[in-house]
């Protein structure tokens, strides 16, 4: 570990810096000759980046990983709401990381580990744990190492397998991942009851259900602050064929603010009804278009679709829990822009394309469209196949 996470003195210089500008307090370095202040303006960027992500562990006496990157670590949102999904005796996080999930998904288990390949990220982690008040036992191993150590079987195993490639690039694929978790699952099966896996929120779910062979119970779909942040798969040993699909909304303290569940059979034997802009547009969220359950999710709110291939839905009544956008119709135009100056003569709205053969910026460039204003512009696809514009205002 770089730095002594125990010393005052660095945490006293990180609290009465904490607002400043980390690449300024690098420089100031002989005013404080005594501080290693490259480390300690990394542990305050970190600390600004983490305020919002991880507020209790940012009000807490936690030591950041020097290079640690906020976008690869949970949430403390989505962490807590994880913590509610599982429960047990005993539990392993089988690729702790830094130890956000570790820490939230262990307080519903009285034996907890922790698993972790790199030896710096375990000290912070045992350091951080303590600090926390957290029992949790520390395992600087591979996880293929600890799953061979253990003699016990365990409740639950939770994994989020790394997603850069050899090259630092994105991978989606189970078998790209570190550790591989096809090649890793008969192992985990023999060691664990069941099994928790996140993966990230671009992965195809219909190919990494297949990709486990069937061994997905039910999929979990989380949006946090307006995005898919996380998917989450549960597996056992029996076989599904339509695992449930669950979607969440969060708010900031982990609380499902809304939820939807199906699966791809329902969705196969629903129907749908096919219809023209009535008064009121309807706008799935985030995650709602990744699950993809868009006949039961009509069905439940009583909606029309502008077209089969069209993810925008109709209908006379506003619907209160709807979750996504609503928005009152204006008017339905032609693509041309001599028509739309006729509704919009500032020639200023924000331009959405659903299902609608043209990229935004060349479609903007033929309208003479300029971003903002209070309208909502979508171009899009009609149930006789004519595109049209729908000029909207938002229903707040």
């Amino acid at each position: 570990m770089e730095l002594n996470v125990k010393n005052e003195e660095y945490w006293k210089f990180i609290k009465d810096h904490e607002q400043d500008n980390p690449a300024q307090l690098v420089l100031k370095q002989k005013q404080f000759p005594s501080l290693p202040l490259k480390e300690l303006a990394l542990q305050i960027a970190a600390r600004q980046k983490a305020k919002t992500k991880l507020p209790e562990w940012y009000s807490e006496k936690v030591w950041f990983p020097p290079k640690l990157s906020l976008e690869q670590c949970s949430s403390e949102a989505t962490a807590k709401y994880k913590a509610n999904l599982i429960s047990g005796s005993s539990f392993a996080d089988l690729t702790g990381g830094f130890g956000i999930d570790t820490y939230y998904l262990s307080q519903n288990f009285a034996k907890r580990h922790y698993v972790e390949q790199q030896q710096n990220l375990c000290d912070l982690a045992e350091n951080n744990f303590q600090e926390l008040g957290a029992d949790i036992s520390v395992h600087n191993i591979s996880s293929e190492q600890f799953l061979s150590s253990i003699s016990d079987r365990l409740d639950w195993i939770y994994l989020d397998p790394a997603r850069r490639g050899d090259r630092n690039q994105k991978v989606f694929l189970w078998e790209d991942c570190s550790p591989n978790l096809v090649e890793l699952l008969p192992l985990i099966f023999e060691k664990a009851q069941n099994i928790l896996v996140k993966a990230a929120p671009m992965q195809d779910i219909s190919r990494a259900i297949a990709e486990l062979e069937s061994k997905v119970k039910s999929v979990y779909i989380i949006e946090w602050q307006g995005e898919v942040k996380e998917l989450l798969y549960i597996l056992n040993k029996e076989a599904v064929e339509y695992p449930e699909i669950h979607t969440v909304q969060l708010s900031d303290e982990g609380k499902p603010i809304f939820s939807f569940n199906g699966d791809k059979l329902k969705e196969e034997e629903s129907s749908i009804k096919i219809g023209i802009p009535q008064q009121f547009l309807y706008e799935p969220s985030p995650v709602m278009m990744k699950a993809g359950l868009f006949k039961q999710l009509a069905q439940k709110f009583q909606l029309s679709k502008l077209h089969p291939n069209t993810h925008l839905f109709t209908c006379q009544e506003i619907k209160k829990d709807f979750p996504g956008r609503v928005f009152k119709i204006e008017n339905q135009i032609p693509v041309q822009k001599k028509e739309l100056k006729k509704y919009l003569p500032e020639m200023k709205a924000n331009l959405a394309s659903r299902n609608f053969p043209m990229p935004i910026a060349q479609l903007k460039k033929k309208l003479g469209l300029k971003d903002g204003g209070e309208h909502y512009l979508f171009a899009t696809t009609m149930k006789g196949e004519e595109k049209a514009l729908l000029i909207c205002e938002k229903v707040k």
